[in-house]
């Protein structure tokens, strides 16, 4: 068995070991959006090769990060995956050590994780990640009913329930429907950032234009809120395309929300969650740490679901602008999970 470095002509490869590691496949050109045509080109990305078999795989998604005064390279583990037949022979830990030395090669200096309860344990304790803290993952009911797991009679009383609570308030904002310009998002793109000693991804509009592509297949709708023909909010979101178990359940996710006005970022909220409504969601979900984000989305209607470890590793020696190491330094929302 060889340990090296994938090329894109393992791409089918890759969806035959997804495959028999999940069970199903996602679209083709979504695997192609998320494996090879990232704004860093393709993944780095090892792959265990048993005589043309692939046995496994360790993927980092590409992403610069946000440090203090500096923008580094850096990556979210993502699709780490032993086939069936491979597994209990170290394999995870392999791959992991030849993909960051991989990664060190080409500049990546900071990579984070999301990481499941079964690979949790082989990240902290076989491969020197720092567990820094919990994200929190939110979830606002809109539709009960639509849950299959829900009872009809139940369902209909908890949707009158949901009518009732706050969405927030509308505002005298002039409301537009698709992606700005440019120009009009860049500066609410450069405020997620504008704190000192923070750490987030780079929200730049490269980045945007690839994470919420039409080739990631999840329908992704942009909410714009004006005022005066600025642009003062926005919020992304979209309803994952159900398969499998869950095909009859529609989860909405947020999975951005700008703005340093907090009334408009307050009406923008309101518009996705009747948006979300509307299109036969059972629910709007989204993960985030951000303070003043967390007090709006509390004020209609948002519980915690559950937390959800945040893990980073260091992959440079040198000193960075800001310390990773520091749960309360990163600013975390609904993209930066892979899945969302």
């Amino acid at each position: 068995m060889i340990i090296r470095e994938m090329s894109p002509d393992d791409f089918e490869s890759f969806r035959v070991l997804y495959r028999d590691v999940h069970g199903y496949n996602r679209p083709h050109v979504v695997d192609r959006w998320r494996l090879l045509e990232t704004p860093k080109g393709i993944c780095p990305t090892a792959v265990a090769d048993d005589n043309g078999r692939m046995a496994g795989l360790y993927t980092n998604w590409p992403v610069e990060i946000s440090l203090g005064n500096e923008t580094v390279l850096g990556a979210q583990t993502m699709d780490v995956m032993t086939h069936p037949e491979y597994r209990r022979q170290g394999l995870f830990t392999k791959l992991a050590l030849f993909c960051y030395e991989m990664a060190m090669k080409m500049g990546y200096e900071v990579l984070y994780g999301f990481p499941n309860p079964f690979s949790y344990p082989g990240f902290i304790k076989c491969l020197n990640w720092d567990h820094t803290g919990d994200i929190t993952h939110w979830v606002r009911p809109i539709k009960p009913s639509c849950h299959p797991n829900v009872p009809s009679l139940i369902g209909t009383f908890a949707n009158l329930a949901m009518t009732v609570v706050p969405k927030g308030p509308r505002g005298d904002y002039l409301y537009h429907i698709g992606k700005p310009s440019d120009n009009q998002l860049e500066p609410l793109l450069e405020s997620w950032c504008a704190e000192k000693d923070i750490c987030c991804t780079a929200r730049t509009t490269a980045w945007i234009h690839w994470r919420y592509s039409p080739k990631s297949q999840n329908n992704y709708e942009w909410i714009c809120a004006f005022m005066n023909e600025e642009l003062l909010a926005v919020a992304v979101w979209g309803i994952r395309n159900p398969s499998g178990k869950v095909a009859a359940l529609k989860r909405a996710c947020l999975v951005e929300l700008l703005g340093q006005d907090q009334n408009a970022v307050r009406s923008v909220l309101r518009e996705t969650i009747i948006r979300a409504g509307a299109n036969g969601a059972a629910s709007l979900e989204t993960l985030c740490n951000v303070e003043s984000v967390v007090q709006s989305m509390r004020r209609v209607g948002f519980y915690c679901h559950r937390k959800i470890p945040f893990i980073v590793r260091k992959l440079t020696t040198r000193n960075l602008e800001a310390n990773i190491h520091n749960h309360a330094a990163w600013r975390i929302m609904g993209g930066d999970l892979d899945t969302f």
